[in-house]
């Protein structure tokens, strides 16, 4: 591996590292002005976010929460590594969890097709929602970013009025759906957490997309198109195709992670289901760098800082959970802000090679001219 390589590989997974420090020492601060000791905090979090007791194991509710948002972070990761620049993960999410809700219910399935028949119902609803976006893209410029942004809302609407209205169970202050049937639901090991196949589910998502990405001749052109497009054009590669295939992936992970989140987890989709999961994939992946591995550890991270927000710091302690969202917050306030620092400190450090190199050249030139007038 050469240096370039090598600095890349470091800057890569430095800065995450780094901002998730700098988020974590800021929260301690914080802790430390409500009067809590930062330490007692932090300890509180791991004990309630990540520990596993004989009697009650909270890491498989960690578990259980990050399948969703480990789903999301992939959809995220393999629109952007193709620069795709889509936001557009919590609408994905919803009408998937929405399609899977409603495929468990109507589908008189047996147990082991019922489950896969809605989970491909979300993905479908999810790919054909995600690939709106790529195709105003290449065929009329729009821009993504604001399409994804339009989109979710719609999305969250559209969501809300299906729930009130053709696809409510039963009138109550909240809409809801009817639950999905015994057979849709997904296989649970642990019933008190939840914790179950939906998460064995998205660790098969992060193996396939890591293989994906970096070992199939698609998945080079996917990152072709993202990270050298004038390499990709001229070498016949179809950006158009792998926008197209990135929406339509990007989509269906994303609306994956809705699906297992209803039939692991909710088991009915309930008015105000967009609640922010796929924003949260969307951070992790970019925190992650966007590597599907990384999407998958911080998507675990993340799950467990909010499990212990909220057992831990405002249970145990008395401290709003907010702290936690700070927390996660800032860790991409912390990830945006070394990108322009980064690169400055790259500008400082070449000029500074390039002079001591001017240096060294006149130092070897001196003693050449001085040899030169001694001799004449």
């Amino acid at each position: 591996m050469d240096r370039d390589a090598i600095e890349s590989s470091l800057r890569r997974v430095g800065l995450p590292v780094l901002a998730i420090l700098a988020a974590l020492i800021v929260g301690g601060v914080l802790v430390a002005m409500l009067g809590e000791s930062p330490f007692a905090a932090a300890s509180t979090v791991v004990q309630a976010g990540f520990s596993c007791n004989p009697g009650y194991c909270n890491l498989g509710g960690t578990l259980a929460l990050s399948s969703p948002i480990i789903l999301c972070a992939l959809g995220a990761v393999v629109s952007l590594r193709t620069g795709l620049f889509s936001i557009g993960q919590e609408g994905q999410y919803a009408l998937g969890g929405l399609a899977g809700a409603v495929a468990g219910y109507l589908l008189p399935l047996p147990a082991g097709v019922a489950p896969v028949a809605s989970l491909a119902a979300a993905a479908l609803i999810g790919a054909l929602w995600g690939v709106i976006p790529a195709i105003l893209k290449i065929f009329l410029g729009v821009n993504e970013l604001i399409i994804t942004i339009v989109l979710n809302a719609i999305a969250g609407l559209l969501l809300d009025f299906l729930v009130n209205y053709p696809l409510r169970a039963e009138a109550s202050t909240v809409g809801y759906t009817h639950v999905v049937r015994d057979e849709a639901r997904l296989p649970l090991f642990d019933i008190s957490t939840k914790f179950g196949l939906a998460f064995v589910i998205a660790v098969l998502a992060v193996a396939a997309v890591w293989f994906f990405l970096g070992r199939t001749t698609a998945g080079y052109e996917q990152r072709m198109s993202g990270e050298a497009t004038a390499f990709a054009r001229y070498s016949g590669m179809s950006s158009a195709a792998s926008v197209i295939r990135a929406g339509l992936l990007g989509g269906a992970l994303a609306g994956l992670g809705g699906g297992v989140q209803v039939l692991g987890t909710n088991y009915r989709v309930i008015e105000g289901f967009s609640d922010g999961t796929g924003f949260t994939g969307l951070t992790a992946a970019i925190l992650s760098g966007t590597t599907a591995i990384g999407a998958g550890l911080l998507g675990i991270l993340y799950a467990g800082i909010t499990v212990g927000a909220v057992n831990g710091l405002q249970i145990v302690l008395g401290v709003p959970r907010e702290i936690g969202s700070t927390v996660l917050a800032l860790m991409i306030v912390f990830i945006a802000a070394q990108a322009p620092l980064l690169t400055r400190w790259e500008r400082w450090l070449s000029r500074r090679r390039a002079n001591r190199a001017i240096d060294c050249r006149k130092g070897l030139e001196q003693p050449a001219d001085r040899t030169a007038v001694d001799v004449a």
